[in-house]
């Protein structure tokens, strides 16, 4: 006996829907998009976009404080990467301060101002982290970083997790003038030209040797050309007023070099 074919329609039915039920998916988290911004001495701002960008890591490099709060929202981290302390340094400290989300970190170039003394007027001092932001320097595989004493740990580790992402090793030092590396190198430099004043060798002369017996990248005053002569005179003339020590007195010829620009190439 035939069944009605009434009831198959309606199994059918049944199965059918059973088939077509969706699966429930787990969520997934969401992932931050990380967009640094920057500011700053243009020198030191391309040499950072360049290396975060490199990595895929999006970058804003402001170049006035009016446009800082269309984005303030979205940015991750911000650098603060004028070298010299002056005034337009604290305006910028203070803008970032005041606008960003308490949570994100603002690393700020102190090679001549303590991290410290630069934020000790802001509202998150929490949040600051110094960097050994140097001209050359970010083409090494080491990056010196120093917290204050307000820094939090979160924000430290933050900040260390960020220059992991650019595989780029980092050190937390002592928050003093010079750090460690723009404070030898600069010291370097001042010393080669004290050389090349007294007679005692020429600039190319200075530069090979220091090349094939240190094994440095460049000559001091080779590199001294790369980073700015202004930049040597304002770190060694923060270390002096900061110390006092007659290592830290700069060469009448690199303060020149330092008023006039880069022209001391030698063609022999």
């Amino acid at each position: 006996m035939k069944k009605p074919v009434k009831s198959e329609k309606i199994k059918s039915k049944k199965v059918s829907a059973s088939r077509s039920k969706p699966k429930t998916e787990k969520s997934k988290p969401v992932e931050v998009k990380q967009l640094i911004c920057l500011l700053g001495d243009e020198l030191l701002v391309k040499e950072y976009s360049a290396a975060f960008q490199e990595k895929g890591i999006a970058v804003q490099e402001l170049k006035n404080l009016s446009t800082l709060k269309t984005s303030a929202k979205k940015i991750t981290a911000a650098f603060e990467l004028t070298l010299a302390s002056n005034e337009q340094k604290e305006k910028n400290l203070q803008a970032l301060d005041e606008t960003l989300p308490e949570n994100v970190p603002i690393i700020s170039s102190s090679v001549t101002e303590t991290i410290l003394s630069q934020s000790k007027h802001s509202k998150h001092k929490h949040r600051f982290v110094g960097i050994a932001a140097f001209p050359t320097l970010l083409s090494n595989s080491l990056v010196e970083l120093s917290p204050s004493i307000h820094t939090s740990k979160e924000i430290a580790d933050e900040v260390k997790t960020l220059f992991d992402s650019i595989k780029k090793e980092t050190a937390m030092v002592q928050d003093g003038v010079g750090m460690v590396m723009p404070r030898i190198l600069c010291q370097i430099i001042n010393e080669a030209l004290f050389t090349v004043q007294n007679d005692v060798a020429t600039p190319k002369e200075i530069d090979e040797a220091m090349k094939h017996g240190t094994n440095y990248p460049h000559g001091p005053i080779s590199w001294g050309e790369m980073i700015g002569f202004a930049n040597v005179v304002a770190v060694l003339d923060a270390l002096y007023h900061s110390h006092h020590e007659e290592r830290y007195k700069v060469a009448p010829v690199l303060r020149q070099m330092a008023i006039a620009g880069i022209f001391w190439k030698a063609k022999e």
